[in-house]
């Protein structure tokens, strides 16, 4: 019997440490929801296919430029050969007049293998160009999908901090007023209060309620976006390690901090991975010109042919002792073209206005990266200063709800002056969660215009 005992300590014990082990592993930091998307979201796993098709590209380029050998059958079958007339003169007979005679046999079969290999083709070296400047291209559009997968899960992850916060603050509310009416109500049944004082408190408690449940709700579906940004299934179940509890302006300021630079213009472009993609587009653009140009040049190939052929007048193709003919040749193929009805000057010169609108782009891009690092670091400072603000303002708003609710257990004051006053806080709150929200997501704008986003993600776990 102890020893059954035992056992089942045992399993429970197993039982307690797996649920642990596993209640551990679902808490995630904001660096472990990216590496996990990185690893499961669907839009990356779609950019790394891409990058590896490129990859493809470049050994279908180099594969044109290496021998093509090629093995030919051909077995045909003469139901009825050809009547061929042939003059009749020839041998010796009247003019004008013909033999008519049959040539050929009734089956013929013919076994070919044929080498070519290209010496010169302009093309091919623009081709081969093209296809790593391709890859290039995709791995940066890997790169450009990271970058906004990273920042929407960012974002969904701040989200879902900011509903966890909003449902604490409710909570402390409802635990406020719920005392508050609790007492009321004993007041009235003693005859110290009136009903109305009972009855505002009762709507007071109704309305954080609804706002509690609403909050609720909103929470769950915050954690479903944020699972679809990973890539998981929103039946799996995880928490969030990090939280939101700045009680002092101190605090803030240790997270966030005021910049001192506004208008000062990027120099640096190419840590925009898009200004980057922009770049090689137009290089590929480059090459689509050299391509073209390429065509007027002459190409050359060498090739090389090895046949046997049987001519048979019964079906024994592959009998032993049968003579088989063998004929074979050598040569070079020189193409040249010489006029193509002005095609290929047309393709040259929509390639030339493709590479000057590619070039009016990455203008564009330049001056837009500048316009879009100087808007978000003047909403960032906005959202930083705001957020200071109304941290402070739940100060004064807690204090002024601690005091009307001292006065009014006193009787000094009246419930509408105490609903009015939690109403107040419940703003003051809601506004320094929104602020906050703003703020965490004007910091994730400010980093992507400057194209650090990335770097400053895989910091946030080592401050």
């Amino acid at each position: 019997m102890n020893k059954l005992w035992n056992v089942v300590l045992f399993l429970l014990l197993l039982i307690h440490v797996s649920l642990k082990a596993q209640e551990k592993e679902n808490v995630l930091s904001l660096n472990e929801c990216i590496r996990l998307a990185r690893i499961n979201n669907y839009d990356i796993k779609k950019a790394v296919i891409d990058e590896e098709i490129s990859d493809k590209k470049i050994n279908e380029v180099i594969g044109s430029g290496l021998p093509q050998i090629t093995l030919n059958g051909d077995l045909i079958n003469n139901l009825k050969l050809p009547t061929q007339l042939i003059p009749a003169d020839v041998f010796g007979g009247e003019a004008g007049s013909y033999f008519k005679a049959t040539f050929g046999t009734k089956y013929n079969f013919t076994f070919t293998g044929r080498v070519t290999q290209m010496i010169f083709n302009g093309s091919f070296w623009v081709g081969l160009s093209a296809a790593k400047y391709s890859n290039q291209y995709y791995k940066e559009n890997r790169e450009f999908v990271s970058e906004d997968v990273e920042y929407n899960v960012a974002t969904a992850y701040y989200q879902t901090l900011i509903m966890q916060k909003q449902i604490q603050l409710l909570e402390q509310n409802l635990k406020l007023i719920s005392k508050s009416l609790a007492d009321t109500k004993l007041l009235f049944e003693n005859g110290k209060a009136k009903e109305i004082d009972v009855d505002r408190l009762n709507v007071g408690y109704n309305n954080i309620q609804y706002q509690f449940k609403k909050a609720e709700e909103g929470l769950e579906q915050s954690y479903n976006n944020l699972k679809f940004r990973m890539g998981i299934p929103t039946e799996k179940v995880i928490h969030l390690s990090d939280s939101l509890s700045f009680e002092h302006n101190s605090e803030l300021e240790q997270k966030f901090s005021i910049l001192n630079y506004l208008d000062e213009p990027i120099t640096d472009f190419g840590k925009r991975t898009d200004y980057r993609i922009l770049q090689t587009s137009l290089e590929l653009q480059k090459l689509d010109k050299k391509n073209q140009i390429s065509k007027y040049f002459p190409s050359i190939s060498a090739y090389g042919s090895y046949s046997f052929q049987g001519l048979r007048s019964s079906f024994d193709l592959f009998e032993s002792g049968k003579e088989w003919f063998k004929f074979y040749s050598v040569g070079l193929q020189f193409n040249l073209p010489i006029f193509t009805g002005g095609q290929t000057y047309a393709k040259i010169q929509q390639s030339s206005l493709n590479i000057e609108k590619l070039e009016e782009d990455i203008k564009k891009a330049e001056n837009g990266i500048n316009m879009q690092v100087s808007n978000a670091a003047h909403k960032y400072n906005n959202a930083y200063e705001n957020t200071k603000i109304n941290k402070m303002n739940i100060n004064l708003a807690q204090k002024v709800y601690n005091v009307t609710m001292l006065e009014f257990n006193e009787g000094v004051t009246t419930s509408a002056t105490l609903i009015d006053s939690e109403t107040k806080l419940r703003e003051a709150q809601t506004n320094f969660i929104n602020s906050l929200l703003e703020l965490y997501i004007a910091k994730l704008d400010l980093e992507r215009a400057k194209g650090t986003l990335t770097d400053y993600l895989n910091n946030i776990g080592n401050n």
